[in-house]
């Protein structure tokens, strides 16, 4: 089964990841992604054994209690850019302005 992903989709995932690609770049990842879906169909068919272990899982099991500590690095040691207790990041999605 071939899984076709067109060009058209490449763009509009290289527009929402505000990437620039040529038009032989949307080509080859058209074709790539084509490649890794019919990889996804082929696996959907794999059979896959039960298998019965016999692995001790109780080391998983709340073994430690979790502590809240207050912390001794402020957040105007990670970042200049703050505002009003907020991490303040560059825009990445456009408005469409």
């Amino acid at each position: 089964m071939t899984t076709s992903f067109s060009t058209d989709d490449v763009r509009k995932i290289a527009r929402l990841s505000s990437l620039e690609l040529t038009e032989k770049e949307t080509e080859v990842f058209a074709e790539q992604f084509s490649v890794i879906l019919d990889y996804f169909e082929l696996l959907k068919t794999a059979e896959i054994p039960e298998v019965e272990t016999d692995v001790d899982e109780s080391h998983l099991c709340g073994s430690r209690e979790d502590k809240m500590m207050k912390s001794p690095v402020s957040p105007e040691q990670f970042s200049p850019y703050l505002e009003n207790g907020f991490f303040k990041v560059p825009r990445v999605i456009d408005q469409g302005n």
